[in-house]
């Protein structure tokens, strides 16, 4: 393998950077489930939010996101949906 190709030494279509597929992972997840006790157990670490006030603050960022946009497209700019499937 060579270290440091100039572009002009590069072919079309010549493969450059190889990535291990062992290092991929799915980009969808069925079900997330969190478990914060062995985190307790083994490093004496708790969480310092509620999932009420995460919750709160993921709603409160979404909120300002959705005015920021919703100024934005009155003002006749031009924005990208936001949607999460």
């Amino acid at each position: 393998m060579k270290v440091g190709l100039k572009p002009q030494h590069l072919k079309l279509d010549q493969k450059i950077i190889y990535i291990d597929p062992s290092y991929f992972r799915p980009t969808e997840v069925d079900m997330l489930i969190g478990d914060a006790s062995k985190a307790k157990e083994k490093l004496g670490w708790s969480p310092q939010r509620s999932i009420q006030d995460l919750v709160e603050e993921m709603m409160a960022s979404d909120i300002l996101l959705f005015q920021r946009d919703k100024l934005l497209s009155e003002a006749g700019h031009a924005v990208s949906a936001q949607l999460e499937t």
